[in-house]
């Protein structure tokens, strides 16, 4: 029956709990006031700390660099997509005035009309253009 007993855990490991909950609020203390700063460790890899600090610092400003150029991109690619829709209508649009028949049908309210009749080639001869002068 001893296996249906409880384990309690003896001394040895009661020591061993204990030293390393009384560590932990220490570590925190030490961080929170600032303390653990002043350790010799810490000092001797204080250039490799602020170098790490400033690699943090490109980081970050290379993110948001990213983002604010991913967010021009969007735009530039909305705007680039409108006016390419703008430049179909409009084409369109003036490929339907061009047309013979709509310039024939939008003149015939000033009251002139369509010639059904070729265009012929006059011809002057200079001594007569020059007698006409």
């Amino acid at each position: 029956m001893k296996g249906n007993r409880p384990r309690t855990p003896d001394d040895s490991e009661r020591k061993a709990g204990a030293g390393a909950r009384s560590k932990r609020p220490g570590l925190l203390a030490a961080v929170l006031n600032g303390s653990f700063l002043t350790r010799e460790q810490v000092l001797g890899n204080m250039p490799f700390l602020l170098f790490i600090a400033g690699l943090m610092l490109v980081y970050i400003g290379y993110g948001y660099w990213t983002e604010r150029t991913v967010r021009d991109l969007h735009r530039t690619d909305a705007d680039l997509k409108e006016l390419r829709s703008e430049y179909i209508t409009v084409r369109s649009h003036l490929d339907r005035t061009e047309q013979q028949s709509q310039v024939a049908e939008d003149i015939s309210g000033l009251g002139l009309r369509e010639s059904r009749v070729p265009p012929r080639k006059i011809t002057v001869e200079p001594e007569l253009a020059e007698a006409v002068r």
